[in-house]
């Protein structure tokens, strides 16, 4: 076997080798190194270099373990480099033992020097079983990898494609090593707890300090590298490969600046645009025309059409093209369209008390300068989304509820009703970033609206839920502040105490 291999490449080399078995020399070059390192059943238990501080006498000499002369010697009696090992341990000059310590460091050493190269080409050659193989095992050959990947450079560059990541992760069973016998520092070993399938990456990565994340998604890399870990739902057949998240992570970025585009051009273009324009119909259209134009332009900038990135990043923009929309479907529609267009006042609200179209053509991007008028304008639209929002909830409808509390917000952020319901509807989905943002929404609620005790006890039921006694005793306390008599932080601090 014969490639070239690249920093994204290296540790899957080594990878295919160890779950393949193979038993033979890997040489590793680039410029005039030459690195080999020599695999006995899948398994490293030698390796040697050009490099003279990699040389295992050398490193012998420099340990103290043998003196220049005797290393002389023993070179001047072997006609092969490769025979030192053992003529060493023959003339009883070093023993076995201390020479295995030297060989596993040289082995460690090589491993993580090689991993730092950029590229260069590698040639493995199948030999036959050697006589008298360095000890060895699977968590020992797992652990030289594993150093590898965690001086990888430029291991930034893999980071967001990998936080990216939309699949869960999970520990492979069985798996290729025994995880119970690894050396795991104390944050390996929390990641390792959170492997159940029901987080991915970005999960994992958010509950960790900032100055752990990078060393943490190296871990996780390591693992996913070598087949320990397994996405779900899988990226396709056959191990795990760096290029395909790579190369779809671009593809997605791709798709992102385009919507993002889109979405400009059409929230600028439509400010402009008559609503027979704004829908791209006819002046004369019939009302069947009317209405497949909307579910058409509704639908190019619905939920399922544009990147949950996209949709955040734009959600300013988004709310304005859908008012644009409605008001442009609600202007289209009336029976009154061809007569003159009524005054402002008389748009405000429609008949049945659902937002009329001057409720939807309200900016999102309040300005500080805005007229008291404008201010109460957008808290009555937010106050049209959040009843629609509570009904959503009424029906047991808590994706629609999200949406329509989410728009309320961004209409009027300073009331606190919004918040406690986006919370109680988040709340419900046991996903680690869904009660992440649960609990940022309820402790925004009471920071709007402190004097509101049933949002202290909402929160203090979430920490209560999560097992986070202390926390949830000091926001039932809150509750009672505000109202002394309050039945249920009552309740709920006494079955805590």
């Amino acid at each position: 076997m014969q490639t070239h291999f690249t920093s994204q490449t290296i540790p899957e080399l080594f990878r295919d080798l160890f779950l393949g078995e193979r038993t033979g020399i890997l040489a590793l070059n680039r410029d005039c190194c030459e690195k080999r390192v020599f695999f006995f059943n899948g398994l490293i238990h030698y390796a040697e270099s050009t490099e003279p501080e990699e040389d295992l006498g050398h490193l012998l000499v420099s340990e103290k373990k043998l003196s220049g002369g005797a290393l002389e010697e023993a070179r001047r009696a072997i006609n092969d480099p490769r025979e030192l090992p053992r003529a060493l341990v023959n003339r009883e000059l070093v023993s076995k033992h201390a020479l295995g310590e030297t060989v596993r460091s040289l082995v460690r050493t090589v491993i993580e020097s090689v991993f730092t190269w950029e590229g260069g080409s590698a040639r493995f050659t199948d030999t036959p079983p050697p006589e008298d193989a360095f000890d060895t095992d699977v968590l020992r050959t797992f652990e030289d990898i594993l150093a590898g990947v965690f001086v990888l450079p430029e291991f930034d560059a893999f980071r967001e494609p990998l936080v990216a990541l939309d699949n869960r992760v999970r520990v492979r069973k069985p798996g290729p090593i025994p995880l119970e016998r690894l050396t795991l520092s104390p944050t390996h070993g929390f990641i390792l707890s959170r492997l159940d399938g029901t987080t991915g990456f970005a999960d994992l990565v958010n509950l960790l300090p900032e100055d752990e994340e990078s060393g943490a998604l190296r871990f996780l890399f390591g693992l996913l590298v070598m087949g320990v870990l397994e996405l779900d739902p899988p990226l396709g057949e056959g191990p795990f490969r760096l290029a395909n998240i790579l190369r779809d992570h671009a593809d997605s970025q791709a798709m992102e600046r385009m919507q993002a585009q889109n979405i400009r051009q059409a929230e600028e273009r439509m400010r402009g645009q008559a609503p027979h324009d704004v829908l791209a119909v006819r002046p004369d259209a019939t009302l069947p025309e009317i209405e497949q134009a909307y579910e058409d332009a509704k639908d190019l900038f619905g939920r399922d059409r544009v990147l949950p990135k996209v949709r955040d990043k734009f959600k300013g923009e988004l709310a304005v093209i859908e008012s644009r929309l409605i008001e442009a479907y609600l202007t289209l529609t009336r029976p009154e369209q061809h007569a003159p267009s009524p005054s402002v006042a008389d748009t405000v609200e429609g008949a049945d008390g659902e937002p009329g179209a001057r409720d939807y053509l309200v900016r999102v991007e309040m300005d500080k300068t805005k007229s008291k008028l404008e201010q109460e304008e957008a808290a009555r639209v937010g106050d049209s989304y959040f009843t629609k929002a509570n009904k959503a909830v009424r029906e047991g409808d808590f994706h629609n509820a999200i949406q329509y509390v989410k728009l309320a917000i961004s209409y009027n952020e300073e009331d606190a009703r919004y918040y406690y319901l986006l919370a109680d509807c988040q709340v419900r989905n046991p996903g680690p970033r869904w009660q992440h943002q649960a609990e940022q929404n309820f402790s925004k609620a009471t920071e709007l609206d402190p004097w509101n005790a049933d949002y202290w006890v909402g929160l203090g039921r979430f920490y209560k839920r999560r097992g986070l006694k202390l926390r949830a005793q000091k926001h039932f306390e809150e509750a009672l502040k505000v109202v002394p008599n309050h039945e249920i932080a009552s309740a709920e601090l006494a079955s805590i105490e």
